[in-house]
């Protein structure tokens, strides 16, 4: 082989990679397990036609982690053509909820690195000129700053707010173009 830094295995029609990190999910069944490091410290916010959406529990930045719900998926590549176009419009989608609900966000961020955790999810967060880590790279930089019990469910409000008038928005251009 010429990549042996992973396990691989054939599992349902697809190539994936076992993790040989402690944690990795279960295999019980069909139904749609999500990786519990990925889980972790995260609070559910939403569902996508084909992902979940995740506040990242760091309220240094606006955060949020897609989750397609496909088991067995550990890169972009490794979702079908159709499940990949719905990604990006859900990654577009979940980009300008984050740029309407803070104006003063100057660049995005967007990554799908899944070292620490191989199953397939996107980050998507906003920088501000100002944070502490501009203009270099937000990961593994600095302490997360946890949200309070309040601040969370304001924000997950806050971006369920958003995301349902992105779908709305959508689906009025959807019906126009008809």
């Amino acid at each position: 082989s010429l990549f042996r830094h992973g396990t691989e295995k054939l599992s349902r029609g697809i190539l994936s990679r076992t993790s040989t990190m402690s944690g990795t999910k279960e295999e019980s069944d069909d139904a749609f397990h999500i990786w519990p490091q990925l889980k972790g410290d995260k609070h559910f916010v939403h569902s996508l036609p084909l992902s979940d959406v995740y506040l990242n529990n760091d309220s240094t930045w606006p955060w949020v982690v897609l989750v397609p719900r496909e088991n067995d998926m550990v890169e972009y590549h490794d979702l079908s053509n159709e499940a990949q176009m719905q990604l990006m419009r859900e990654m577009s989608a979940l980009s300008r909820v984050l740029l309407k609900g803070w104006p003063e966000i100057a660049k995005l961020n967007t990554g799908m690195i899944g070292c620490v955790c191989r199953q397939l999810h996107c980050h998507i967060l906003g920088r501000f000129e100002n944070d502490t880590c501009w203009p270099n790279p937000v990961w593994g930089a600095s302490e997360a700053k946890k949200y309070s019990e309040e601040e969370a469910k304001e924000t997950r409000e806050k971006l369920e707010r958003l995301i349902k008038e992105e779908e709305e928005e959508l689906l009025l251009l959807k019906s126009s173009t008809n």
